[in-house]
C-alpha cells in the first residue's frame, strides 16, 4: 500500500521537528519535506505534490489561508488540513471557504492529528471537536456581515496605526508585540476587507470615519501657544 505523502509548513522549526517525529512513527505516512513560509509552501507543492499540506496559518509573508487557496489552484489533489492555535470562527470559516479539507488545534492529542491526516487523505472533512460549534452556528443563524465586524480588537488598532502611516516596527513597539505578529495582523486586514495594499487600507481608514489618532493618544499640539498668566517672583 502507497504511503499518505506529506508535505508541513509551519514557522517554527521545533514544531515541525516534532510533527516529523509523530508522522514518520506511522507506517502509513512519509514526510516529503517542510516549508516555514507560504512561499516555501507554494514551491514545494509544485515540485513533490504532496498528498496532504498540514497547513499553519500565523507564517511570515503570505499566510496559511493565502497559501492554501493557491495550493488548491497548483495542486487540486493536494488536500490541504489547517493545523492552527486559533480556534475563533475569524480563522475557521475562511479556512474551509478557501479549500481546507479540515482544522485541527495545536493542543490536541496526537492521536487526532493523526486520525485527521488519514480523513482528509481519504476525501473526508475533519473538524476539531472544539471549533464543530462554531460551523453549526453559521449554518443555523447565516448572516450578512460588514466586513469591519469580522476584525479582532488587536486587528482594528493595527489597521488604524498602519493608516497613520507608522510603521511595522513602530506599530510592534506601540502594541507590545512583535514585527512579524504585525506583518501577520496586516495579512488577515487585506483579506478580510478585500483590499491589496497598504495604500487600500488608508483610503478604507478614511472613508470608514476612523479617528485619526489611536484610543487614548493625541497628536502633539503645533498650534502657537496662549501666552499664560505672567509669574512674579
Amino acid at each position: 500500500m502507497s504511503k499518505i505523502r506529506i508535505l508541513l509548513a509551519d514557522d517554527h522549526a521545533v514544531l515541525r521537528a516534532g510533527i516529523r517525529a509523530l508522522l514518520e512513527l506511522q507506517p502509513d505516512f512519509e514526510v516529503v519535506g517542510d516549508a516555514s513560509d507560504g512561499a516555501q509552501t507554494l514551491a514545494a507543492v509544485r515540485t513533490m505534490k504532496p498528498d496532504v499540506v498540514l497547513m499553519d496559518i500565523g507564517m511570515p509573508g503570505m499566510d496559511g489561508l493565502a497559501a492554501t487557496r493557491q495550493v488548491k489552484e497548483i495542486s487540486p489533489s493536494t488536500r490541504v488540513l489547517i493545523l492552527t492555535q486559533h480556534e475563533n470562527r475569524e480563522y475557521v470559516l475562511p479556512a474551509l471557504r478557501v479549500g481546507a479539507s479540515g482544522y485541527v488545534l495545536k493542543r490536541s492529542e496526537g492521536d487526532e492529528l493523526l486520525s485527521a491526516i488519514r480523513t482528509v487523505h481519504s476525501g473526508g472533512t475533519f473538524l476539531d471537536p472544539a471549533v464543530v460549534g462554531l460551523i453549526a452556528q453559521e449554518v443555523a443563524t447565516p448572516t450578512e456581515e460588514d466586513p469591519y465586524d469580522s476584525l479582532s480588537a488587536r486587528e482594528r488598532e493595527v489597521l488604524l496605526l498602519l493608516a497613520q502611516g507608522r510603521t511595522h516596527r513602530e506599530i510592534a513597539d506601540a502594541l507590545f508585540i512583535s514585527a512579524k505578529t504585525v506583518d501577520f495582523h496586516r495579512a488577515n486586514i487585506l483579506r478580510k476587507l478585500g483590499l491589496s495594499c497598504r495604500a487600500d487600507l488608508t483610503r478604507y481608514a478614511v472613508r470608514r470615519g476612523l479617528p485619526p489618532d489611536p484610543p487614548g493618544e493625541r497628536r502633539p499640539d503645533t498650534s502657537t501657544p496662549r501666552p499664560g498668566p505672567a509669574r512674579t517672583g
